[in-house]
């Protein structure tokens, strides 16, 4: 259910066709500069110095903040990135990184600050302290966690640790925002939806997850509570409960977010057998 709305909207309005032209020819002139000495960038609400290499390129003409709306056009999405990952999935241009050093520098820190990475094992979070540039480590805010409910002491221990060469705290120390996506066995579903819905946030492993991130990261948590369930109680709890549950178009229901301990918990109901079609707030 959710969606990661974090609003790039400021930069759609630079259309591609405008984007295109001001790129256009960068080849070329990359090929023709041949400054042996730093030029300033021209149109600039400050002064820039830059590399020969880019100095005559029509991106650079442009001021920096309008640059910086422009790598965010081309770098960001509002969804996720699972890491580690082999391909891109996003529609994105990373490339873009790869065209000079220059580029590379202004780019790099919007790749890594406007996205968010999502991890499905604390080994992978681990690593990505080490093989990232820790320029990009430090960039990085905002994370999203899955975990079932199997791998909750996995997950723990490694949340839980102040540990300087294994830990969340450590791995990530500029971390702002963590989204944990928490996937519960706790729904029994041979007894009353209703008092399933009433007693979903007792699941000890629920609650030990919680306990874990007590005191132990400055990062705001949040953790999604996520249920699977059959269509009759999915219908039973909406209609028990309907006033306490947002249902969106793709047909999750989700409650308020309140506190377990110090973090913010929300249930979301999911239908597998329900077509977003069929639901109506």
């Amino acid at each position: 259910m959710m969606h990661w709305r974090e609003s790039v909207l400021s930069t759609r309005s630079l259309s591609y066709l405008s984007t295109a032209d001001a790129l256009e020819g960068i080849e070329q002139r990359l090929a023709n500069s041949r400054q042996p000495s730093l030029v300033p960038t021209r149109q600039s609400t400050t002064t820039e110095w830059l590399d020969p290499g880019v100095a005559e390129c029509p991106l650079f003409r442009l001021p920096r903040e309008l640059r910086d709306k422009i790598y965010t056009y081309a770098l960001t999405s509002d969804q996720p990135f699972w890491w580690p990952v082999e391909h891109c999935t996003q529609h994105l241009a990373p490339a873009l990184l790869a065209t000079s050093r220059t580029i590379y520098t202004e780019t790099a820190p919007v790749l890594y600050s406007a996205n968010r990475f999502m991890f499905s094992h604390p080994s992978d979070c681990n690593m990505f302290r080490f093989t990232m540039d820790q320029k990009h480590v430090q960039a990085t805010t905002n994370i999203c966690l899955r975990i079932r409910s199997q791998d909750v002491r996995l997950w723990t221990a490694y949340l839980g640790s102040t540990s300087p060469v294994r830990s969340l705290t450590h791995d990530l120390p500029a971390l702002r925002v963590l989204w944990i996506f928490f996937r519960s066995s706790a729904w029994n579903h041979a007894h009353d939806p209703i008092e399933n819905y009433k007693s979903w946030q007792f699941d000890p492993r629920l609650r030990e997850l919680c306990l874990s991130l007590e005191d132990k990261t400055k990062a705001e948590a949040r953790v999604i509570c996520c249920h699977r369930v059959s269509r009759g109680h999915f219908e039973r709890v909406r209609q028990g409960v309907g006033k306490e549950l947002e249902v969106d178009g793709d047909g999750d229901a989700r409650t308020p977010f309140f506190k377990i301990f110090s973090v913010n918990v929300a249930l979301e109901l999911s239908c597998p057998d329900r077509a977003p079609a069929q639901v109506q707030a």
